[in-house]
């Protein structure tokens, strides 16, 4: 019986592949038809997935490979797995399943999202994530034999791999911040992190591979408005700030990632610049442990969350622009206040408004000021030059100078509203609406044409903090 099948198969295979080899073959519509035809006229060691003569472990491997795109009818799988069949049979079942395969298997990467993927994840995720292997990549973590309960997590941050800290972590974007899991069982801290501190003690941990057997999941904490008001209630009140929790991709059961700064929620004006908070959860056995997250508010004089939730920032440089892109991703808050300059929004980047955001670059630089309005900008700045913009776009002066373009990092101060100057276009070497101001105003921070600020159409003084 299996001798006749076998008999019957070769047949029919053979008589396929005569029909579909035919030069003269009317041409079809249906891509299956051209894929298999095309498949037949390349060598085997060309077809996709087919890497050697052995037909039944090509078959075998294809199989397991795509087996949610391709599987053989029960007869034929038995078929194959026949010391009686020949060789040339196998081999014919071998090109139809790659050919098979070849169009139906999806793409690497083709069902994940990668517009806000971290740049470079740790080494495993990475590995697995090329592969697009995602079942390693989710793999649990931790040693069966630990029987050791979870107790407590935390997150602590390395910058280019030196002593990881659970305290906020700002950083250049030259530099790699990397998020890494502390986790304590029993007694025992367990981390992959490089000379972790918790409140600024130093911890003794194991790996996390040498731990109890647990689920990882990493997430950010985004705040969901760009634009809110310390004043919608009608009378002044620290406005809570919504945020969000947001699963960050291909990062599930990997004890470190790295810290990626561009909102999901919001538009990302820094290209990865700015600031983000994180959270990670914990689950063993079916118990999950968070660390602080949307819930950690601050409470009295703010209307952001606590430092308890890791918040990383990263500048574009040291420069005074460069500070000012750490308050990227976080909303424009009218009458952003404090207690106290220490304790001040923006200091805790909760969010400013356009004057406090200039102010906190310079404080950033080491300048002693307090945080003012756009009215208290000129007693703590110097005049550079002053005018109205022409039907032209540049600005003049009283005697119809050009007004120049001083320096980048310079303000740019209208009647009720203040950016800094950051790049030189249009005419080069003079203030005009072309130029680009970096500056905040009813959404997050961003560089943007003087001329769609809203303001320019007002008289303009260029200033320097003192």
């Amino acid at each position: 019986m299996l001798l006749a099948s076998a008999l019957i198969a070769r047949r029919r295979l053979a008589i396929a592949a005569r029909a579909i080899g035919e030069r003269d073959v009317k041409q079809h519509d249906h891509g299956s038809d051209r894929d298999i035809r095309d498949c037949l006229h390349h060598p085997i060691s060309q077809i996709p997935h087919v890497h050697s003569l052995d037909a039944e472990a090509t078959l075998h491997y294809q199989l397991r490979r795509d087996n949610s795109n391709f599987r053989l009818p029960t007869h034929k799988r038995n078929l194959l797995r026949s010391s009686r069949v020949t060789d040339r049979v196998k081999k014919y079942f071998v090109i139809l399943a790659a050919c098979s395969s070849a169009q139906s298997a999806p793409q690497l990467h083709s069902s994940v999202s990668t517009a806000h993927a971290p740049n470079t994840l740790h080494r495993d995720s990475t590995k697995s994530a090329d592969r697009g292997d995602a079942n390693e990549a989710t793999a649990k973590l931790g040693d069966a034999s630990v029987t050791a309960r979870v107790n407590t997590i935390h997150i602590v941050a390395s910058i280019d791999g030196g002593a990881a800290s659970d305290a906020p972590t700002h950083a250049r974007v030259d530099q790699t911040v990397t998020l890494y899991a502390v986790i304590r069982a029993g007694d025992t801290f367990y981390s992959d992190a490089p000379s972790p501190k918790l409140a600024g003690k130093p911890l003794v941990v194991q790996p996390i591979a040498s731990g109890p057997v647990i689920d990882l999941a990493w997430s950010r904490i985004e705040p969901t408005s760009a634009n809110l008001s310390n004043t919608s209630s009608g009378t002044f009140r620290f406005e809570p700030i919504e945020y969000r929790a947001t699963a960050i991709d291909r990062s599930a059961n990997q004890p470190s990632i790295a810290a990626d700064v561009r909102p999901t929620l919001l538009t990302d004006h820094g290209n990865g610049v700015g600031t983000m908070r994180y959270q990670l959860a914990v689950t063993q056995d079916g118990k999950t442990f968070t660390t602080p997250g949307i819930d950690a508010r601050r409470g009295r004089g703010s209307g952001g969350l606590t430092d308890a939730v890791m918040r990383v920032t990263i500048r574009r440089d040291d420069t005074y622009l460069g500070f000012l892109t750490e308050m990227y991703g976080q909303p424009y808050v009218w009458a952003s206040a404090g207690t106290s300059d220490k304790t001040h929004q923006s200091e805790r980047l909760e969010g400013s408004d356009c004057a406090d955001l200039m102010v906190y670059g310079a404080r950033r630089m080491g300048k002693h000021i307090s945080y003012t309005w756009t009215g208290g900008l000129p007693a703590i700045t110097k005049l550079l030059a002053s005018g109205t913009r022409g039907d032209d776009g540049i600005y003049r002066d009283g005697a119809g100078k050009p007004l120049p373009f001083t320096q980048a990092g310079d303000l740019v101060l209208f009647p009720r509203h203040v950016g800094a100057l950051a790049v030189d276009k249009g005419t080069l070497g003079v203030l005009d609406d072309h130029d680009l101001m970096l500056h905040t105003l009813f959404d997050t921070p961003k560089e943007q044409p003087i001329k769609d600020s809203g303001y320019a159409q007002y008289a303009v003084e260029l200033r320097r903090f003192r």
